[in-house]
């Protein structure tokens, strides 16, 4: 028997990452430990099904739930409605024993005691279901059903979901994972001082420290570099947007006192002239709402950021 090297459990590995995120005051932003259990509690249910998948030559499907908090038994009773995108309405599906069709209407005329004793429910122990393939009942229930949130089809929600294990389409999920870190990473370290400033601004990250003195340069790129590690697809979402730019001048301008929030409750005026600038909805911040005002097409907007614009330059 070949002996096969496990790495240590993930969640001793990425401690000292989420104190990093505590340290740096970002722990809002993302919970590690949580998501490395998550991964690690993942890598062994996968293991395990990749051990199970094939046994004495019959090949089986791999289901799992989503929820990687369930733990011991769970019985997925075999009735649902789905849609049916061939009659275009939903349609009522039933898992029976010995009788091949899923639908409610080719079951119309079975003995009522026969329904009562083939009904079927399907059982995920330890958050895995495995169905033997010559089992295509089974199988396309699962794939019909509307806990499957790999069907295109899936109408309303379930309290629990399950997906098919598929051992391609996980690698490529993580090799995604990777690259987006790396890209996230690799952003945060090249991005120009005043870039930087910008998207952290954006993107909600403290410039004082703990003691309550402002963040050097270096400071405010680690914590700027934290972030995109820890949340990469949010944080490149917006790395070089207009909207970053927005945000900044918008904050800026408030800052500096250059916009009165203050004179008429649920308006927005240029200090000093006392010049209208727009109503803000009592349901938003109103320095969001001026980000979301100076980016609309119409013209008295694109005149607000012309001038938020030649405020920044004077």
């Amino acid at each position: 028997m070949v002996g096969v090297f496990l790495p240590p459990p993930i969640f001793n590995i990425k401690k000292p990452f989420m104190a990093k995120l505590k340290a740096a005051g970002l722990s809002h932003v993302f919970s590690y430990e949580n998501e490395a259990l998550q991964e690690n509690r993942q890598f062994e249910e996968s293991q395990s099904a990749q051990q199970t998948a094939v046994q004495n030559g019959v090949t089986y499907r791999v289901f799992k739930l989503t929820d990687t908090t369930k733990k011991g038994k769970y019985h997925m009773e075999g009735v649902d409605d789905i849609w049916n995108p061939n009659t275009k309405r939903m349609e009522r599906i039933r898992l029976l024993n010995g009788f091949p069709s899923l639908s409610i209407d080719d079951q119309k005329h079975l003995d009522k005691v026969y329904v009562e004793k083939n009904r079927r429910s399907l059982i995920f122990d330890a958050r895995i279901l495995r169905i033997p393939d010559w089992d295509t009942s089974a199988i396309e229930f699962l794939e019909k059903s509307n806990a499957n949130i790999d069907n295109p089809h899936k109408k309303g929600t379930r309290k629990l979901t399950f997906f098919e294990w598929n051992p391609r389409r996980q690698a490529e999920v993580e090799r995604k994972k990777r690259i987006a870190k790396v890209e996230a990473i690799k952003f945060a370290s090249l991005a120009s001082v005043e870039e930087m400033k910008k998207h952290a601004n954006y993107l909600g990250i403290n410039f004082i420290d703990e003691l309550g003195f402002p963040k050097s340069d270096e400071a405010l790129r680690n914590d700027y570099e934290l972030y995109a590690e820890a949340q990469p697809n949010k944080f490149m979402q917006s790395a070089g947007s207009k909207e970053v730019e927005v945000a900044f001048i918008v904050k800026k301008a408030i800052l500096d006192n250059k916009i009165d929030l203050h004179s008429k409750q649920g308006s927005a005026y240029w200090a000093g002239d006392g010049g209208f600038i727009c109503k803000i909805p009592g349901t938003v911040q109103a320095k969001d709402y001026l980000v979301e005002y100076a980016m609309m097409p119409n013209d008295e907007s694109q005149q607000f950021l012309t001038q938020l614009k030649k405020l920044q330059l004077s």
